[in-house]
């Protein structure tokens, strides 16, 4: 059983990033993290659990471990862009590039040698647990110090983590109920829950490195010793992406009015000539949701059968994240549902224009942006409750 829960974490992330990396790029960093999380306790199982799989620890084993460097830069960076509302890297983040660097740059020499070597290598492993830690495959370090800085550096990252939230706690003292005050509490929550995993997971690697160092006369010969450390961690590497699928509303995180979007909404205001108020957040997310909904209307952008939420985005210049919060949150409609309303009335509007029965329902659908026929009348009858043709009917005898 626990040999599928690594498999099953790799599998999440992947599908964490397909269905979300449009919708919020910061997502990426996200799914990175538990993809490197899903390895590296695959790792550890097969080395600790199963010793039948030496070919796929022979590909394990070495050849990740410049990105096992990456899982605490990865779950820091998916925290700050949270809290901040941003989506990419600065140049700054170079930074934490260096430890990944240095290990894919002592690994070379390793990388080269052929299939064979290494997996009589990882077989001398499994019959001598200590060569795990005495070997060095790295052209500088032996690999228990490897391991040892890997983990010193993801408590570190930890550490950074638990400060970012305590800043964020600082900055943030509403207690309003509206869509933006409850996302955020939503979000903050879980990246409570996704720190202190993280927190335990670094603390349990780097507790494991240090009970290793201090072994009675560096006996490394029974690493069963350390099955639960790794089994901790291999239930934990599934069940944080687990969260996600269950709450994904996090996933929005916690958006915030770019400048952009600011000067979008006073130029609005202007043309409008509404009186300036001062407002609250959740007011600005309203008023920007009025913004796309105004564009909608007044563009007919849902006439193209290819419009998407991505348009919206090109055009107006907002992130695609806050576009998704608009719909789902403050609007509380998704936007096929909101796309298939101003479709369907249009629709209405041209039966009730076509007196010389020019379109026919075929035509009609095309006309609205629909491709499918069952796409068509599903949507009609959600909104109206009945056909095309029973409608057309009904307002003639209106």
């Amino acid at each position: 059983m626990f040999l599928t829960l690594p498999f099953l974490s790799l599998l999440f992330s992947i599908i964490i990033a397909y269905f979300n990396i449009k919708k919020n790029k910061g997502i990426i960093f996200l799914s990175i993290f538990y993809f490197l999380i899903g390895v590296i306790s695959l790792k550890y199982y097969l080395f600790t659990y199963d010793s039948q799989l030496p070919w796929l620890l022979a590909i394990l084993y070495g050849h990740f471990s410049p990105l096992f460097f990456l899982i605490g830069p990865a779950a820091y960076i998916y925290v700050r862009n949270t809290v901040t509302d941003q989506e990419g890297i600065t140049k700054k983040d170079i930074w934490h590039l260096i430890p990944s660097l240095y290990m894919l740059i002592g690994l070379i020499p390793y990388f080269l040698k052929s299939y064979q070597y290494k997996l009589a290598l990882v077989t001398k492993i499994l019959n001598q647990p200590g060569e795990l830690y005495t070997n060095q495959i790295h052209l500088f370090t032996p690999s228990l110090v490897n391991d040892f800085v890997r983990n010193f550096l993801y408590v570190y990252y930890a550490w950074m983590m638990i400060l970012l939230l305590i800043k964020a706690t600082w900055t943030q003292n509403s207690h309003s109920n509206d869509s933006y005050e409850i996302q955020r509490r939503i979000t903050f929550q879980w990246l409570i829950i996704f720190v202190s995993f993280n927190t335990f997971i670094a603390s349990i690697l780097l507790s494991s490195n240090f009970i290793v160092l201090f072994s009675p006369e560096h006996d490394f010969s029974n690493l069963n010793e350390y099955l639960p450390y790794y089994r901790i961690l291999i239930m934990i590497a599934f069940v944080m992406p687990l969260l996600i699928l269950l709450f994904p509303s996090v996933l929005y995180g916690i958006p915030k009015l770019t400048w952009e979007e600011l000067e979008l909404i006073q130029l609005k205001k202007k043309k409008s000539n509404l009186e300036k108020i001062e407002q609250e957040v959740d007011d600005s997310f309203f008023e920007l949701s009025q913004i796309i909904l105004n564009y909608i209307e007044t563009e007919k952008p849902y006439l193209n059968p290819r419009f998407s939420i991505r348009d919206i985005v090109v055009t107006l210049n907002i992130p695609q994240h806050h576009v998704s919060f608009c719909f789902n949150k403050i609007l509380n409609t998704p936007f096929p549902t909101i796309k298939n309303k101003y479709r369907i009335e249009y629709v209405k509007e041209l039966i009730l224009k076509d007196k010389e029965k020019r379109y026919s329902l075929e035509g009609l659908m095309k006309e609205a942006g629909f491709t499918s026929k069952n796409s068509f009348f599903q949507a009609f009858k959600e909104i109206e409750g009945c056909t095309p043709k029973v409608w057309s009917e009904l307002q003639k005898a209106s």
